[in-house]
């Protein structure tokens, strides 16, 4: 199934950017001329003259530039507001995209921008991802003690320094991202009850030989999964099978917490 959207902009009801004026200014861009441009994404002269003059004047700042006619003909540039404009409907194109993309599969979360961006988009060296939403702040010394919420309802502990909880303007109901690399987490058939350590009640799901070591993978709810990288003679000793239940185990400071702005 191809589904589309067409992404335009209004202001004050009127019509202001649109796909077929993204894809002139674009040409202007390439060609320094309204002429050329016009002609390059398939719109007459006055077309293309009537929607610059448009988005020229919607705004306190030009899009587009113009210089008049002489030997050389008339030429244009698209303004530094107009570039900008050109990389903000290309970044919430994206996003349209990836919203579309998600709504016909019913694996990816949807509760936050957040959801969306760290499944599509986020690429970072921590083999582990879980996005929760804060359920509670405790002041601390130099870290505040944070409690998020997963989508399965289990909690993480993460400890965050005071200031990087003001300079993420972290509080309860805030959507975060819990970043923590693999070796961090190990496998315990029990629930540790320790104050620093999370414990998590995950099924065991797959478990990949890596040389001397073994990545297991292990599923929280329908869309989270936890990894961890255990040495092989330590795993022996679990005896772990598939589809068993274990307890993913990690140092709260060992966790980063990442947060979109507003």
């Amino acid at each position: 199934m191809d589904l589309q959207a067409l992404l335009t902009l209004n202001l004050d009801n009127k019509l202001f950017a649109n796909p077929r004026r993204i894809a002139l200014l674009e040409q202007i861009v390439q060609t320094g001329s309204i002429s050329q441009g016009a002609k390059l994404s398939g719109m007459s002269y006055k077309a293309a003259w009537d929607a610059v003059n448009d988005m020229n004047t919607a705004f306190n700042q030009p899009v587009v530039l113009r210089e008049k006619g002489g030997k050389g003909g008339g030429g244009a540039q698209v303004t530094q507001f107009g570039q900008r404009l050109l990389k903000v409907y290309s970044i919430t194109s994206q996003v349209q995209e990836m919203a579309l993309t998600a709504l016909l599969d019913d694996s990816i979360e949807m509760n936050s921008l957040l959801d969306l961006m760290a499944h599509f988009s986020l690429h970072t060296s921590a083999r582990n991802q879980l996005t929760g939403q804060i359920e509670s702040i405790a002041l601390g010394g130099i870290n505040d003690h944070v409690s998020v919420r997963l989508a399965d309802n289990q909690i993480v502990k993460v400890a965050v320094t005071h200031t990087s909880v003001k300079k993420l303007a972290l509080e309860a109901g805030s959507s975060v991202l819990l970043l923590f690399k693999a070796p961090a987490v190990s496998i315990s058939p029990i629930k540790l009850e320790t104050c620093s350590h999370n414990c998590l009640n995950a099924e065991l799901v797959a478990m990949t030989k890596q040389g001397s070591d073994i990545e297991l993978e292990l599923q929280l709810s329908s869309q989270d999964k936890i990894y961890s990288v255990m040495a092989g003679e330590n795993l022996a000793e679990l005896e772990m099978q598939i589809g068993q239940t274990y307890f993913a185990c990690f140092d709260s400071a060992q966790t980063i917490v990442a947060k979109m702005s507003q």
